[in-house]
């Protein structure tokens, strides 16, 4: 199973179509959590977003055979999981107190929600941001975010303090959520699944 854990999501996605079940179990641990995190921030409900989880990680396994494995597993798993929860909120949104429970959030928080959310404009947004940081900054963002590494190994490689490591990560957060606007799907997606 450790071998699993260090697997890329490419490589796991290939054992998943050769019907491997560690590789589904090494995805649904990577990204379960973060994925009901994501479906409770939107759904407030615990039971509707384990839902979620069980239904997008059913329609991996299901649907394994068409998963293109040169494309992003993030991009897949979010259009699945997207769609579950959208489907909730329309569910939902048949409950008069649901309604009302939203309609108060919005008007206090003064947040707009795009009809449509493409987990590629989503990252495409996120990209050019990271491209507008300071170089050092960015540098550490990547390594954290897309190499992997912990603050410890970071600041081991490029020669600083764990905390300026942590500094240069909470400073790129806050410039990319500003950068990503009031699209509070997008926001909750990048703080949740994808950062």
């Amino acid at each position: 199973m450790n071998d699993f854990i260090k697997d890329s999501d490419k490589n796991l996605v290939q054992k998943l179509k050769a019907n491997e079940i560690q590789a589904f179990d090494s995805l649904f641990h990577r990204y379960s959590e973060k994925l009901y995190n994501f479906s409770f921030s939107l759904l407030k409900n615990r039971e509707d977003s384990k839902e979620i989880v069980q239904e997008a990680f059913i329609r991996i396994w299901e649907k394994r055979d068409n998963i293109d494995s040169s494309k992003s597993f993030k991009s897949y798993l979010f259009k699945i999981s997207y769609n579950l929860i959208i489907d909730q909120l329309r569910n939902r949104l048949k409950e008069k107190e649901y309604r009302e429970f939203l309609r108060a959030y919005f008007e206090t928080e003064n947040i707009e929600i795009e009809s449509r959310v493409d987990y590629d404009t989503i990252k495409k947004r996120i990209e050019i941001a990271m491209d507008e940081l300071p170089e050092k900054r960015k540098k550490v963002f990547v390594l954290s975010r897309e190499a992997g590494l912990s603050n410890k190994e970071i600041a081991a490689k490029l020669g600083i303090s764990v905390k300026t490591v942590e500094n240069h990560i909470n400073l790129s957060l806050r410039f990319i959520r500003e950068r990503l606007g009031k699209d509070i799907i997008a926001i909750l997606l990048f703080l949740s699944i994808f950062s």
